[in-house]
């Protein structure tokens, strides 16, 4: 089982990122999407909408625990087997090609002790059914600070064309080290913004994995809510996306660079 993350600034392409990435990976084996950020936009770009589906966050489900929403047979039980059950319940959405899971914005008022030790048991029961899981970061980190998983093999930081999207990156490796979650490999991959050929710069810390191209088709479906599913076969987006997680070892490079 490999865990990714992409993290990185608000409108930098984190989030067209691991929707392309999970096009590319949903065929290697079982596929589980998590959507951490709060803004909650990866449902809608791999073609999930929570209440057409009648999906909950796992925010939604401790908030009804906590306010006494729940099914009455569930009273006795314990939070953590109440949480469990919800969720499989009402909030892991499986599908054909992915299951999805979205964190939603913050769950309880004051201390995240408790709902963030289930999470982490919840999660790491869960983890275990996939090969590949695909994690949607907040630009503030929240939930990884969180430790909502222990560990993570790949970190894509996606940056913008500025010393503080790079500032961010830098910020980030080290949060992640001093929350003591480990991660095997850092990647800095340049946003759409970049300049044309343009790469990030070297680093101490992290490799470098590439950059992301500009897509009208992807920057249309976005602008109007759609999916990224079925981009078309020439897409310089989709193109990239694979290019990068072939220069990270995550999938085998193509033989003559095609898509």
């Amino acid at each position: 089982m490999r865990k990714i993350a992409a993290i990185g600034r608000g409108g930098v392409g984190k989030t067209s990122f691991i929707a392309a990435a999970a096009e590319i990976l949903a065929g290697e084996g079982p596929l589980l999407l998590i959507d951490a950020d709060p803004d909650q936009s990866l449902g809608e770009m791999v073609g999930i909408e929570p209440e057409r589906d009648g999906l909950r966050t796992i925010s939604d489900i401790l908030f009804d625990i906590r306010a006494g929403r729940i099914d009455e047979r569930l009273g006795s039980s314990a939070l953590a087997e109440k949480v469990e059950i919800l969720v499989g319940r009402h909030g892991l959405h499986e599908g054909e090609r992915f299951d999805f899971l979205a964190v939603g914005t913050k769950w309880t008022e004051g201390c995240y002790c408790q709902p963030n030790n289930i999470l982490r048991g919840l999660m790491a029961r869960l983890e275990r059914n996939y090969a590949h899981v695909l994690i949607d970061s907040p630009a503030g980190l929240e939930h990884l600070n969180r430790r909502i998983t222990p560990s993570l093999d790949d970190v894509f930081a996606i940056i913008g064309a500025s010393k503080k999207a790079l500032d961010s990156a830098r910020r980030a490796r080290r949060i992640i080290g001093e929350i003591g979650m480990r991660v095997g490999r850092f990647h800095l991959v340049a946003g759409y913004d970049y300049p044309a050929a343009g790469v990030p710069p070297s680093v101490e810390g992290f490799g470098t994995a590439g950059r992301l191209e500009r897509d009208g088709e992807v920057a249309r479906r976005a602008l109007e809510g759609g999916t990224l599913a079925g981009l078309p076969a020439g897409s310089p987006f989709a193109a990239s996306v694979r290019r990068v997680l072939a220069a990270a070892g995550v999938i085998p490079p193509r033989r003559g660079g095609g898509r």
